[in-house]
């Protein structure tokens, strides 16, 4: 029978980590156990964990405060479980997680990895929506295919994947603050092989103003830097597997494009929250990230209404007003999808 380690790092999860846990531990699956990365937190969390007095959940702490890289890089050092899966600190997994992907590894054994079907919940546990849908085998270039034509919702938190595999790769890839490693985590786990998937519901992703994947105006330095990490590491990987390559050379000028618009937009609205227009070094820095990549489309990255129409506020003593509306569009853009 498999067994499973699920790993939770945290920093600071109170009181999101509270449902987190307490959903892990009421899986219907018996066979699992819970590794707490703690990343010296300073709230209720590690206290409330060891109070628990839980067999089942191993706590790791830190000797120095880490970033959010090198405490997540502690899953590699950490014995394992046959299989593992990674969830964060204010996400859920329903009973019959673990029951189901037990079931899907007995359907599929050669597959490189294993998800169920996750639904968006707003801070109170609402549900926003559910995921795109995805296949039942999904190939590398089906996954890149859905995600460059933005089809496909990317969470950490419902894959699972064998620990050897995961510790063979060293790993989660260092990207800057993590965006984007989740694709190329799954991308190299399943090199030469499929994922499988159950369409059913069966974990919760939280979308809250905290969460350190939630896209802020601030973030997008790191973004374009993890963007470019994820290209650098397409050229690569696309080398030895042709389906993949003909699917980036189909599309990836168009999420390029269509990314760094929605980067120039960020940092906009960062300059409208600080009141002052933005600062051209910003404004070239995003041109000359696509021109390197698509040359091509570099002249074109203004040729967005939404763009010119924040480009127009930020220049306008109106500019302020430019951050609620986008928070507006964004809900309900976030429930429309």
């Amino acid at each position: 029978m498999p067994s499973f380690s699920v790993i939770l790092p945290v920093r600071n999860g109170w009181p999101y980590v509270q449902d987190c846990v307490q959903s892990i531990l009421a899986q219907t699956y018996p066979d699992f156990d819970l590794i707490v990365l703690d990343n010296q937190s300073t709230d209720d969390t590690v206290p409330w964990l060891r109070s628990l007095g839980d067999s089942r959940i191993r706590l790791y702490g830190s000797s120095s405060s880490l970033s959010i890289v090198d405490s997540w890089a502690r899953a590699v050092g950490v014995e394992k479980r046959e299989y593992m899966t990674l969830i964060g600190h204010d996400d859920l997994l329903d009973p019959d997680f673990l029951l189901t992907i037990n079931r899907a590894i007995g359907r599929f054994p050669d597959a490189k990895l294993y998800q169920t079907g996750f639904r968006f919940i707003d801070t109170v546990g609402q549900t926003i929506r559910a995921c795109r849908p995805v296949p039942e085998r999904e190939t590398p270039a089906q996954y890149l295919e859905g995600r460059l034509t933005y089809q496909r919702d990317v969470s950490g938190t419902g894959v699972v994947m064998r620990s050897a595999d995961y510790d063979r790769i060293g790993g989660i890839p260092h990207f800057e603050r993590l965006f984007f490693a989740d694709d190329a985590l799954w991308l190299s786990l399943m090199q030469g092989g499929y994922k499988a998937f159950d369409p059913a519901d069966l974990c919760a992703i939280r979308m809250h103003p905290r969460k350190e994947s939630t896209t802020q105006p601030s973030a997008w330095p790191s973004l374009l830097s993890g963007l470019n990490q994820f290209a650098d590491f397409l050229d690569v990987y696309i080398q030895s597997d042709s389906d993949a390559q003909a699917v980036v050379s189909k599309h990836a000028a168009g999420f390029m494009l269509r990314y760094h618009r929605n980067l120039y937009i960020l940092a906009l609205l960062e300059a409208c929250q600080m009141g002052r227009r933005i600062d051209a070094a910003a404004a070239d820095k995003l041109v000359a990230s696509l021109g390197k990549r698509e040359p091509a489309m570099a002249a074109s990255i203004r040729a967005s209404l939404p763009l010119k129409l924040i480009e127009a506020l930020n220049m306008s003593p109106m500019r302020r007003t430019a951050v609620p509306l986008w928070e507006l569009y964004r809900r309900f853009w976030m429930h429309a999808e």
